[in-house]
């Protein structure tokens, strides 16, 4: 697959995720699974209801190309052993020596 049509593919997954979340009811609760900075935790869940995480969606989803642009402007730089630990995962080869050291540092488990 190449770099092009793996990128629209998982903005499609992206796209049909957001849609079904907007299909929601108003009062739904949703849980979001990823932050985009740490959170402090104080004893309850992040959460919030549908409707207003679909207000806050709409400036985003005004088009296909501001939310692009939007996902991807603070995408960080990608961690070095980033592409060695996907073409393990892709051979299913367990690494050697130690796999520890692949995901010590700066590795983000939320990259691709």
């Amino acid at each position: 697959m190449t770099k092009q049509i793996e990128a629209e593919t998982l903005r499609e997954w992206l796209d049909a995720s957001l849609t079904r979340l907007r299909a929601l009811r108003p009062h739904t609760v949703v849980l979001p699974a990823h932050a985009s900075e740490p959170i402090a935790f104080d004893g309850r869940a992040v959460a919030a209801e549908m409707g207003e995480i679909a207000t806050w969606l709409s400036g985003w989803l005004t088009s296909e190309t501001t939310f692009v642009a939007r996902v991807t402007s603070r995408l960080p730089p990608t961690s070095p052993n980033f592409v060695r630990i996907v073409d393990l995962n892709e051979a299913g080869e367990f690494p050697t020596p130690d796999p520890t050291d692949l995901e010590a540092g700066a590795n983000r488990c939320a990259e691709r």
